[in-house]
């Protein structure tokens, strides 16, 4: 793919350099972009035999174990659409394939999804109840944010990426939290999360304490960011089963901060409410 390549509209000029950023070098990281984009589920996917289409209605590669439509937003919620209204000629913005994958990515930079053009997205997916993701732009700048590479080149086009932030940035995100810490009490007598970790100590791990027995759940984060979204993505699945108040989106969450090697009174307790980081699929 070209990266100067003229693309008519600043929706698809924007998507279209993404793509090439992850194609560039025989898609370098688009196993670590993955991997912080959708950490539940990546978890199986083989990262062989990668290709990345742009602007193509059909998926170009055959049938997949894993398949999802992944929709990407200034906000999540997404616009109703008539039943008269047409979609059927609707292009997807992008594939992305590997091995056991097909993932058919829509971007939008302004506004929220349409859900009549998502659904004829689906589809386009030869398969039953294909699984819709829906994310937001600070989702996927969070991911390329914890990327790591030595190569200069990618390191120049990522940062510059980065700075178009503010362009895709929500005035308020869709559940009306902030993504943000709410306070800094000890709840060392109540559910916590431990989150180990620093740029200079990766991998990230989490730890889930409750009187006072401590177990390890995850290992292989490699950002403070992707820890919360996995804590947030763990609670919600385990809300039943765990001994704590679950209050929809408005949750609190307990964690506590250690970075190996510095200060212990510079760890710190945060609270932050689920609805912050919790990413739901359907």
């Amino acid at each position: 793919m070209d990266i100067f390549q003229y693309q008519g509209q600043e929706e698809d000029h924007y998507t279209h350099i993404l793509m090439c950023i992850l194609d560039y070098r025989n898609q370098l990281i688009l196993p670590q972009f993955m991997k912080g984009l959708l950490p539940q589920e990546s978890n199986d996917f083989q990262y062989s035999s990668l290709a990345i289409h742009t602007r193509t209605k059909f998926c170009p590669q055959p049938q997949k174990k894993y398949e999802f439509v992944i929709g990407i937003a200034p906000y999540e919620s997404g616009l109703t659409s008539s039943k008269l209204e047409d979609n059927s000629g609707s292009i997807p913005d992008a594939w992305i394939c590997g091995e056991n994958f097909n993932l058919l990515f829509e971007f939008k930079i302004r506004g929220v999804l349409d859900e009549g053009q998502i659904s004829a997205h689906k589809r386009l997916i030869e398969k039953e109840d294909v699984q819709v993701i829906r994310l937001t732009w600070d989702n996927v700048m969070d991911s390329l944010a914890e990327i790591e590479t030595d190569d200069d080149v990618l390191n120049y086009l990522i940062q510059n990426f980065l700075r178009l932030k503010n362009k895709f940035r929500s005035k308020r995100r869709s559940s009306g939290m902030p993504k943000e810490i709410i306070s800094h009490i000890n709840k060392y007598d109540e559910l916590y999360f431990i989150i180990t970790g620093s740029k200079a100590h990766k991998p990230y791990k989490v730890e889930k304490v409750f009187n006072n027995r401590t177990q390890l759940i995850k290992d292989d984060l490699s950002g403070i960011t992707l820890a919360r979204k996995y804590i947030a993505q763990y609670v919600y699945q385990n809300k039943d089963s765990l001994p704590f108040e679950y209050i929809g989106d408005a949750t609190v969450i307990n964690d506590f901060c250690v970075a190996p090697g510095r200060a212990e009174k510079k760890n710190m307790w945060n609270q932050w409410r689920l609805g912050s980081f919790l990413r739901r699929s359907n």
